[in-house]
Parts: structure tokens; C-alpha cells; sequence
């Protein structure tokens, strides 16, 4: 699963983060944190308050949220807990419950609060009914479960489908696998990890509710014209949460019509049972799209699985248990399924694959199309001795389908390290089976077209051979003509992206900050009305909710979130949000805390200086801290990976340890202004300091703009950044030493005159046996270095320094200096080398440190600088870079960083890092910009 930006809150912290982009519902949106005073009115004759029609109907179980009004112009009612049969008397008109019987009705809105449960196991049973048109949101801990012994009866239809989504889409924002849970059904079918079916209760792999039994005919309802977006939060690497888990489910429960879109971890999973389900859709998912083990004796048909570039696994993953004695073995029939097969590998390091059979898994499957293209991997594999047996048993059997891909097969073999003893040549298996294809496809997009094989190979009469299938005797989902997806599914017909939203209005500051009404005339915005106070230690979860009249003040010195890998907490900050800090402040992010600064291209979050703000003020360096992160990363300055604990220069807070892939959160579409005060000669603070920040952390689209000291600045660790802009900071602009091995891709640097240094600046150690070695991995720059005159401390505007000992690897950067004919209108050197540490000319030499496919734009291109006589001249720095392939010191024409969109000289001539590694996209030019698309658009600040 894609360790991106998981986080968990508190329900109530949930529940406020549920208030991003509630004025496009319309009207204001009014937020009660629990602090406001309500004075009772005491009436001379008592009336009894009159109940509005949802309050008649589902104040019996649930409560109407306090936090949003309304989604959709609707109201939104809150699920918590364990929801249970009542005695009370009907309530049911659009929806309400009876009985055992909950309706969900379509008049409101239904937000789901941690894991809501429906029934107790095998007792308190209910029937939660949804009524089509019904939209549910999840929070980051929320899912829905439905206990042994009850049933779900969620039936749209293709015109009013009922939509299980998360908080953030529903309001507007981008939606992004992980943001909620999933649906969970638990039944009484058999399953074969449980010895005695008569007495199963296995345990589901979150929150350890009990499935599982001898009714293979167990009905746990009804699913129908359904989709489940952007769910599968991570508990840990073993605990994941799936689109819809199907955990010993029964024949008697239907499922059709059903789409699962942009899933964390696998699309649709089942453990043992024997449900069968029709015309899925499973897109986008990032692990298995389809995965069964445990002993599925179910069927499948007509489903279309597409997975995403460089963001899937598997289309089927497809297992039954370790141990062939195991009972019932796993084998479902499946008949006419298309798996697009996607490129590239996820970010788990899985390749794209179609089908996996292994662990003893059965099956028989009829009609069945994988299309996978150039960089796919494998689409059909058999894995293991138990599978291979069943393969030369006609357990496992595959007929009229139609493989079309450059990597078709990958054989079983005999491997004694991995106990498998068997072989089999999957291409002769699969080809000696009845009217197996390995041809073109002749899709358009998933349709066959007229021509294709797939409309006349197929295998007929389905319908004989299995009751649960009918006929379809075309090869795929989609007999060419009839698009059974069309009206109730999303990300496939060219949707409509939504109209940004509005900020909603506040009345009143979320939990864990202090309210004050904002002074009249005070603030530059009129608009704003309130100021909420952010101040001292941060130790609960807290989410600094955006309004369009609020700004949140960070004051008194240090905002410290959590403490250090104890009392971990989350700071998440919304889309659209304004803070500002007073002179002394600054915010740091401790080890094992997270910062969720969730920023869009529509709605940025801004940092900046309380001057900034102020009516009369202006916004100069050095007028508040800056974002300090601190992560558990790799620091060679600590000879201890295990006991690491090194000292942030400013504040004297701990980092570092032994996790290279920590995950301090997310920070996305940031901009922060005049930020970096000094403390002395040797403490300042950077606009963001990654100090032993992870690769498990998040930063894109991030834009540092007139800082005190450097833009961004890394002490070790790998954490990623993507899209950055570095806007006239003080010293200099991108900055690494101890130990980063992190990688960048995108980033514009510009100068202001007389008042900056170095573009980029890069160090690792000066011991000879610190480790690791700091050695980046960036490509994609564009340095606009000032001119040769010194700023306030004395240092001159250049363009790359790289020194003490890094290594690295730089790939399409650009370096263009001023060209005048003294030091007030050129630029210094862009290119130093300087080798005063041995360790330098050794990665020169060793070839660990390259640049490739870069030009360099300057009247002074290239310095070699050492204070160590052992290595003076020890590297002619322009024999270095023009010896490497691509290399140039062309002349370009750029407009504010742009090139012309006919350029010759940088379009074209980049290398494309993707094919190695998926981090990268996929370029073919030189600087950070493709003279067509401006990133920076929409969200940066473009100083004037």
C-alpha cells in the first residue's frame, strides 16, 4: 500500500475535518467547537420543541452533526458505534428505523464516525437499508461493517447510485486513495482456516470481528448500483483496508453493479464463501484489484478491472491456503473479465501484473481478456507446487480467453530456498486448453471493436455450465455493443470536475486553539473577523479548519506538535487555510508526528508573517520562524543509527534514528513567505527543515519565497519532493548535508540581487566514515542565480556549490546565469566544485557523483575550489561536466523560466528517469518546465 498520507484523528478531530469546502453546499457553514454560550430562554408557558422530519426519523440512532450543516444542501447525520435493533415504535418515512430494520434515507447525508457496526455477531441482528441516491462519507478511521447474522440491502439503481466516498471528495476536494475505510460484510460461509466450520470464528484483519461457518447459503443482503471511492486507510504493513472485504459471505447475498475506485489496497478481497457478483468495476486500485485466498467457492462475471500507471499491482492476486489438505479449496469460476493491465510499478516497488494464480488455488475460468502494454509485467503467471498440481488436474482450467501483451507468461519453477519443487511452462499450459488466444485485442479503450476476435471466440452456453453465469459468448466484459457501466460509474465517461468551492464562513475556532474577534481595520483582508490562536505544545490531533474570514495566529515562541516519539499527534491543516506568525514563532513537527498540510491548485495554504497581514505592515525576511520537521530518518552524524538522537540547531529538539522510510505526513501546495529569523551567526531557521525526514512523508507543490536564511534545507534522511518553487531567499535556496539521499524532480530557483547566495548548496561529511553518504537523485531544475554582488553576509549570487564529500546524481538542470560585464550585472560561478574533502574527488572519480543532460548558461560556468593541498586541481570541473552525456553550455532564451514552446535547445534533449524510477515522470527535457505546462499556476506566489 502506498505509504502516503494516512493519518488518524480523533472522532471529533474527524469530524471537524469534515467542514473543508462546505460553502459550495451553499450558504454559510456554522461550526460549534463546544466553547460558545447559549443563555436559555425560560417562556412563561413551556412549549415542546418541534422536531423536524429527519429529527422524528433517525434521532433513534444517529446524531445530527454539529460540525457541517449540510452536503449536497442536505443535512448530515452521523453513524457511530454499534447499530442495534430498537423496541421504540416506528420512525421510518423517508428512512428511520423499525425493529431490527434501519433505513438509510436519501433526504440526508450520512457521515460515518470510526467503525460503525452493524448487528452484534450472530446476535442483535439488523437489516441496514440504503436507499438509492444515498451518499455515506468516511473519515480517515471510518468504515462500515456488517456483523454475522445481519444484512445490507444498499440497492440503487444506474440513475441514483448509493456512493460510499470520503469527507474530502464529498466537498469538493481532490479525492485520494486511503482518505476512509471501506465496507466490510462478515458471514456464516465456510471458510478454510477454521478446522471445525461448526465453530469458526476467524478473525477479520482490522478490527478483528469474528466470520466464518458451515452456511454456504448465508445471506448477508444486497449490493446493487453501488460505488466505493478513495477508501483502504493503513493500520501498519499487515492491517489494510479493502473497497469492499467479503469475509466468509454466503450464495445467498447479491452483489451486481458495484464499482470500487481508487482503493489503498485491493479493489474487491474475499476470504473463503461462495457470494458470486456481477458486472464489476475495479479502477485505479493500488494493490490487487480482485484478490481471493481461504477457500472462495463464489463465481464472477463480467467484470473490467483498469489499473493506474506506475500506482497498481495485480488485476487478480488469487490464493486458497499454504496448505493443500486445507478445506474447502479455493476455486470460484470467473467468465468474461477485461484487466487493462497497467505500467510501471507502484509505489510499494510491485510491478504492474495481470493474473497471479498460487497457494493451491482452483478455478475455472471462461472468456477472460488481458491487454498489457509496453511496460507491464507479467500477465499470467502460476506460482507454487499445490498450483501447479491443480493445473495438471484441471483444477485449474482456463478456456476461450484471449491474452494480448508484450510480457504474456511467467512459468513456475523449482526454487529449493523457497520450497517449490515443480515446474510448469504457463504457455503451453494455457495454449493446450480449449481455444486459448495469444492475439491482438482490437480494443478502443476497453470496447471491442468490430473486428476483434474477442466478439466471436468466446466460450457459449456459460449458462450449462455454471447456474450462476449466463450466456456471453464474446471474450471480456463487453460484447461491443452495450456499455453496462455507463450512468452510475465514476472516472470512466470523462466526469465533469467539479466547480471549485468557496471557504466556508466560521463562527467559532476548532478545538486546540483560542478565539479572539479580529480588530476592526487591523488585517489587510476586511473579511476576516476571527483569529484563532495556535500556541505551545500540541499533543491531541488537531485540525486548523479553512474559512474565508479566519486567519490562525502561531505565537509564543515554538508550536511543538507532539512529543518526541511519545504522545504522537497529528497537526492537519486544511485546504485553503491562512496562518501567520508573530516574531519569535515557528512550528516543529516532532519525531513520530505528522503534519497533514493538505493544500489544492484551488485552495493553497499560506504561511507567512504577522507584517505580512497587518494593515500599514509589508512582509520582509526574518520576521517569524519557519516549519521545522523531524523525522527518524538516517543522519550521519550520528555513528548509532539505533540511538540517534542529534540536535536541531535551532531549539535543541531531537532527530534522526534508523527509518529511512518514516512518514512525518504530507505538505502539499504550501507557500511560505518571510519566514527565517536569526538567533546568531551559526542558528537560523530555513522556510521547511527537513531534519532526518523520511521518504514516507509527502511534499509537493511547495513554494519558500523571501526566507531569512535558506529555502529548504535537509539534515539526511530521504524525504521526496516534487514541484517547488524557491523564490528570493536569503542564503541559500535548496540546501543538503549529513546524509540526504532523498530525490527532487521539478524545482524553479530564482534571486533577488544583492540579496542571495547559492541556488543549491550541497554537503554530506566531513568524516570519512560517516555514513550514509549524501547522494540526491535530482532532475528538473531551473536555477536563475543573482548577480556576482555580495548580500548582507557577504556571499555573492551563484548557482550550484556541491562540496564536503556529497555524492549525487543530477539529470535536465539548467543553470542560467546574468550576462552583464561586471559583478552588479552577471552572476558568479554556477558551477563549484569544491574538494577540500578527499571524499569529493573520490565520488568525482568513483563516479558516484554525475550530471548528465544539463546545460550551463553563464559568463562564469565552471569553478574548481579546494583549502586541501592534497587535492588542489584535483578536478577540472568543466572536463567533468562536458565529459557526460548531454552535457552543453548552450546559450537559451527562457521568460520566467519558460521556454518558448519551439525550443530546440532544452525541449527534447532531458532524459526520461521514469523507465528506472517511478518516482520520476516521464520527460524529455532540460529545467523544470516543458514550455507549455506552468505548474506554479493557480496556487504560487508570484512576487511582484
Amino acid at each position: 500500500m502506498e505509504l502516503k498520507n494516512i493519518f488518524k484523528l480523533t472522532a471529533l478531530a474527524t469530524a471537524l475535518a469534515a467542514t473543508l469546502g462546505l460553502a459550495g453546499c451553499g450558504g454559510d457553514i456554522n461550526i460549534n467547537a463546544g466553547s460558545d454560550t447559549v443563555t436559555p430562554t425560560t417562556p412563561t408557558t413551556p412549549t415542546t420543541p418541534t422536531q423536524t422530519d429527519q429529527e422524528k426519523s433517525y434521532s433513534g440512532f444517529a446524531t445530527k452533526s454539529t460540525t457541517m450543516t449540510a452536503v449536497d444542501g442536505k443535512e448530515v447525520w452521523v453513524l457511530k458505534g454499534t447499530l442495534a435493533p430498537s423496541t421504540a415504535a416506528s420512525t421510518i418515512t423517508t428512512g428511520g428505523q423499525d425493529g431490527d430494520k434501519i433505513v438509510l434515507g436519501n433526504d440526508v447525508v450520512w457521515q460515518l464516525d470510526g467503525a460503525v457496526i452493524a448487528g452484534g455477531d450472530n446476535a442483535n441482528a439488523v437489516e441496514l437499508s440504503i436507499l438509492p441516491g444515498t451518499k455515506i462519507l468516511g473519515g480517515s478511521d471510518s468504515y462500515l461493517v456488517i456483523s454475522r447474522g445481519s444484512t445490507i440491502m444498499a440497492d440503487g439503481t444506474a440513475a441514483a447510485p448509493i456512493v460510499f466516498t470520503s469527507v474530502e471528495t464529498a466537498l469538493g476536494q481532490e479525492g485520494k486513495a486511503g482518505q476512509w475505510g471501506g465496507l466490510v460484510l462478515l458471514g456464516n460461509a465456510p471458510v478454510n482456516t477454521c478446522p471445525d466450520l461448526t465453530n469458526c470464528s476467524a478473525s477479520f484483519e482490522v478490527g478483528n470481528h469474528s466470520y466464518g461457518g458451515n452456511d454456504t447459503e448465508d445471506n448477508s443482503g444486497s449490493i446493487k448500483y453501488v460505488r466505493v471511492e478513495f477508501g483502504g486507510f493503513k493500520i501498519n504493513d499487515t492491517q489494510e483496508m479493502n473497497g469492499i472485504s467479503f469475509a466468509g459471505v454466503g450464495a445467498g447475498t447479491e452483489i451486481d453493479h458495484v464499482q470500487v475506485h481508487m482503493n489503498n489496497d485491493d479493489g474487491f478481497e474475499f476470504w473463503g464463501g461462495n457470494v458470486s457478483v456481477t458486472n464489476i468495476v475495479l479502477t485505479e486500485n493500488f494493490d490487487d484489484s480482485l484478490d481471493w485466498t481461504n477457500g472462495w467457492q463464489g463465481s464472477a462475471q463480467h467484470v473490467y478491472i483498469r489499473q493506474a500507471d506506475n500506482a497498481s499491482n495485480r488485476g487478480i492476486e488469487a490464493d486458497s491456503n499454504s496448505d493443500a489438505s486445507a478445506v474447502p479449496m479455493s476455486k470460484p469460476v470467473l467468465a468474461n473479465f477485461t484487466i487493462q493491465v497497467a505500467n510501471g510499478t507502484n509505489s510499494g516497488g510491485d510491478d504492474a501484473e495481470g493474473i497471479l494464480f498460487r497457494k493451491g488455488t482452483g478455478v475455472n475460468t471462461y472468456n477472460i481478456l488481458v491487454k498489457g502494454d509496453v511496460d507491464s509485467g507479467e500477465c499470467l503467471e502460476v506460482n507454487d507446487d499445490n498450483t501447479v498440481n491443480n493445473a495438471n488436474t484441471a483444477e485449474l482450467t482456463m478456456q476461450n480467453s484471449l491474452i494480448d501483451c508484450v510480457e504474456p507468461f511467467k512459468n513456475a519453477k523449482a526454487d529449493a530456498a523457497e520450497g517449490r519443487t515443480l515446474a510448469l511452462d504457463v504457455e503451453a499450459w494455457y495454449t493446450g486448453q480449449d481455444d486459448n488466444l495469444v492475439a491482438a485485442a482490437d480494443l478502443t479503450d476497453y470496447m471491442p471493436n468490430s473486428s476483434s476476435v474477442a466478439l466471436t471466440a468466446g466460450k457459449a452456453d456459460l449458462a450449462n455450465l455454471d447456474a450462476r453465469l449466463v450466456n456471453a459468448n464474446y471474450i471480456g466484459a463487453f460484447d461491443g455493443s452495450n456499455d453496462w457501466t455507463k450512468g452510475w460509474t465514476t472516472a470512466i465517461h470523462d466526469d465533469v470536475t467539479p466547480t471549485p468551492t468557496a471557504l466556508p464562513v466560521l463562527t467559532s475556532c476548532p478545538v486546540g486553539t483560542t478565539a479572539s474577534a479580529a480588530a476592526t481595520g487591523l488585517y489587510k483582508d476586511a473579511s476576516i473577523t476571527l483569529i484563532c490562536t495556535l500556541e505551545g505544545n500540541v499533543l491531541s490531533n488537531t485540525t486548523l479548519l479553512a474559512g474565508q474570514n479566519v486567519m490562525y495566529k502561531i505565537d509564543g515562541g515554538a508550536v511543538v506538535v507532539g512529543g518526541d516519539n511519545t504522545t504522537p499527534a497529528t497537526l492537519a491543516i486544511q485546504a485553503g487555510t491562512k496562518l501567520f506568525a508573530t516574531s519569535n514563532s515557528f512550528i516543529a513537527v516532532s519525531r513520530g508526528s505528522k503534519i497533514m498540510a493538505q493544500g489544492s491548485a484551488t485552495h493553497p495554504i499560506e504561511m507567512t508573517s504577522e507584517e505580512d497581514v497587518i494593515a500599514g505592515a509589508s512582509g520582509e525576511r526574518g520576521q517569524w520562524g519557519g516549519l521545522v520537521i523531524l523525522g527518524n530518518g538516517l543522519t550521519n552524524t550520528c555513528p548509532d543509527h539505533n540511538a540517534c538522537s542529534a540536535s536541531f540547531e535551532v531549539g535543541d529538539f531531537p532527530y534522526g534514528g534508523n527509518n529511512n522510510a518514516d512518514n512525518s505526513g504530507q505538505i502539499s501546495y504550501v507557500v511560505i513567505k518571510y519566514a527565517g529569523f536569526k538567533v546568531n551567526d551559526t542558528q537560523e531557521m530555513n522556510g521547511i527543515s527537513f531534519a532526518a525526514v523520511g521518504s514516507g512523508t509527502q511534499v509537493d507543490h511547495i513554494q519558500i519565497h523571501a526566507n531569512g536564511d535558506d529555502g529548504v534545507e535537509f539534515w539526511g534522511g530521504a524525504v521526496n519532493l516534487k514541484y517547488v518553487y524557491l523564490t528570493a531567499n536569503f542564503d541559500d535556496s535548496l540546501d543538503w548535508t549529513n546524509g540526504w539521499t532523498g530525490k527532487a524532480q521539478f524545482v524553479y530557483i530564482t534571486h533577488e540581487d544583492g540579496n542571495a547566495n547559492r541556488g543549491i548548496e550541497g554537503d554530506s561529511h566531513k568524516g570519512a566514515t560517516d555514513t550514509p553518504v549524501s547522494a540526491p537523485k535530482l532532475a528538473n531544475f531551473t536555477i536563475l542565480p543573482g548577480t556576482d554582488i555580495a548580500n548582507a553576509s557577504g556571499d555573492k549570487g551563484e548557482g550550484i556549490l556541491l562540496r564536503v564529500a556529497t555524492a549525487g546524481e543530477l539529470y535536465n538542470v539548467l543553470v542560467q546565469g546574468r550576462k552583464g560585464s561586471t559583478a552588479e550585472t552577471e552572476s558568479g560561478e554556477c558551477l563549484e566544485l569544491d574538494g577540500s574533502y578527499a571524499g569529493l574527488v573520490d565520488n568525482v572519480n568513483s563516479k558516484t557523483l554525475t550530471m548528465s543532460h544539463s546545460i550551463i548558461d553563464c559568463n562564469e560556468p565552471f569553478k574548481y575550489s579546494s583549502d586541501n593541498a592534497a587535492t588542489a586541481d584535483a578536478v577540472n570541473v568543466e572536463t567533468w561536466f562536458m565529459g557526460q552525456e548531454g552535457n552543453s553550455t548552450a546559450a537559451v532564451t527562457l521568460t520566467d523560466g519558460m521556454p518558448a514552446a519551439i525550443d530546440t535547445t532544452l525541449l527534447g534533449k532531458g532524459k526520461d528517469l521514469s523507465t528506472d524510477d517511478s518516482f520520476f515522470e516521464s520527460t524529455n527535457f532540460i529545467g523544470a518546465f516543458d514550455g507549455q505546462n506552468d505548474w506554479r499556476q493557480g496556487w504560487a506566489y508570484f512576487p511582484q
